[in-house]
């Protein structure tokens, strides 16, 4: 296996140039393969893909105009080069703006990005990303998508908690999300459905958890809403008086059914007659006149 060189090493061997900074060629800083956790905006939608694209277009248009920005943060690559570990926007808006024609080339045509050398393991890696993103803040999918990687570091959900300054809780609950199904992701991405809500139904649904979402999402259309939210999902709340009084209602009239009928009703699965107290019946007839009409939208009134 390739010994990693130190950036000592690959200054004297003039790969990377310094002067009050260190300065590498733009086609020296490579993009390691699955470790950035921003998703592509052909994942996004509504929104969130409006919100990047703004971002994006206006760091480009900055660059352009001849704006600083912050040096990218990299490790030594054995095979040549240097990996990007923090700066993945930016790095797409230089080359984004040298093919636009930006003068960001030097006297002899090369094109030198600044660099800060990255010192630190894999789980280091992930937590700079999670810590960095001051301008486009990371999606909560994304977000999950690193506490995943620091999961499988070994990192107990209190140390990631800890780490990104969130509650142990809330981890937990994006771990689940991480873990779903891609339709569940896309739902997340697309703004349909929030990472909260996402959780909660994967936790209660499981790998069906996409159609739930999807089939609630239809409903919530329905009634002119663009997304899936908690609120969309438990649907119409009733007060506390109105469902305090239908469970005794409903208590009495389990109770007023003699035993030997409960227990035969328990232990069978076919249909007979049972002998029921006309005032338990009456009463829970009662309370599901009064959840019917709470449930009954309001008609509002109409002006003279």
């Amino acid at each position: 296996m390739t010994a990693v060189p130190s950036f000592k090493q690959k200054i004297n061997d003039k790969e990377i140039r310094r002067a009050d900074a260190m300065k590498i060629r733009y086609d020296d800083i490579h993009i390691e393969p699955g470790f950035n956790l921003r998703a592509s905006l052909d994942l996004l939608d509504g929104e969130a893909l409006e919100k990047a694209k703004e971002d994006d277009e206006s760091l480009f248009r900055h660059i352009m105009a001849g704006g600083q920005y912050p040096a990218l943060e990299v490790r030594p690559r054995a095979e040549g080069g240097v990996w990007l570990v923090d700066g993945h926007r930016r790095h797409a808006a230089i080359g984004r703006a040298d093919a636009a024609g930006a003068p960001l080339r030097d006297r002899d045509g090369e094109l030198m990005v600044r660099i800060d050398a990255f010192d630190g393991n894999d789980a280091d890696r992930t937590l700079r990303i999670l810590s960095s993103n001051k301008n486009r803040q990371l999606h909560p999918l994304e977000k999950a998508f690193g506490y995943q990687r620091l999961a499988r570091f070994g990192w107990d959900n209190p140390r990631i908690a800890e780490a990104d300054d969130v509650s142990p809780q809330w981890v937990g609950k994006m771990l689940v999300l991480a873990g779903a199904n891609s339709d569940v992701h896309r739902l997340v991405f697309s703004g349909k459905a929030s990472a909260s809500v996402a959780a909660d139904a994967v936790r209660q649904h499981g790998e069906k958890a996409g159609a739930f979402l999807s089939g609630e999402l239809e409903k919530a259309s329905a009634g002119g809403k663009k997304k899936v939210t908690a609120g969309s999902i438990k649907g119409k709340s009733y007060s506390r008086k109105v469902v305090t009084a239908y469970v005794e209602r409903i208590g009495t009239f389990v109770s007023a059914l003699p035993n030997a009928d409960r227990q035969a009703i328990a232990n069978s699965e076919t249909d007979f007659p049972v002998t029921v107290s006309a005032k338990a019946l009456r009463e829970l007839l009662a309370a599901h006149s009064d959840i019917s009409a709470a449930s009954a939208p309001t008609t509002p009134a109409t002006g003279a």
